[in-house]
């Protein structure tokens, strides 16, 4: 199968999923940000559901940004995906997986796996 072309896309759609939940689990922390003006309004030391709100989004927009890469080098450049960003990913999500057992982490350990693949 030719899961490895792919890779991009699955990558994406787990990027997109990811910010979707978390627009739905830290939307009260977006509406507080918001109010509190979003400049500064983090304050880990104070807030630290807000820094999760963050931390989640920021994860979300860099595993897109990673995808989107990905997928430039397959569709544009006809270059496989290096296997350094499948060790890469499956490290992030071991690491993750230990950390958090219950959260996405799950979702990428196949994608690596898909990269890491010949």
């Amino acid at each position: 199968m030719k899961f490895k072309k792919h890779s991009a896309l699955m990558l994406a759609c787990t990027a997109w999923i990811h910010t979707i939940v978390g627009i739905i689990v830290y939307w009260q922390q977006i509406i507080d940000i918001a109010n509190d003006g979003v400049i500064n309004a983090v304050k880990p030391q104070l807030y630290a559901n807000r820094a999760a709100a963050f931390w989640f989004f920021l994860f979300g927009v860099l595993m897109f940004m990673i995808a989107q890469l990905m997928n430039w080098l397959i569709r544009n450049k006809g270059i496989d995906i290096p296997k350094f960003v499948g060790i890469h990913l499956l490290v992030i999500s071991l690491i993750g997986v230990c950390l958090l057992p219950v959260s996405g982490f799950w979702l990428i350990i196949p994608q690596a796996i898909i990269i890491l693949r010949k």
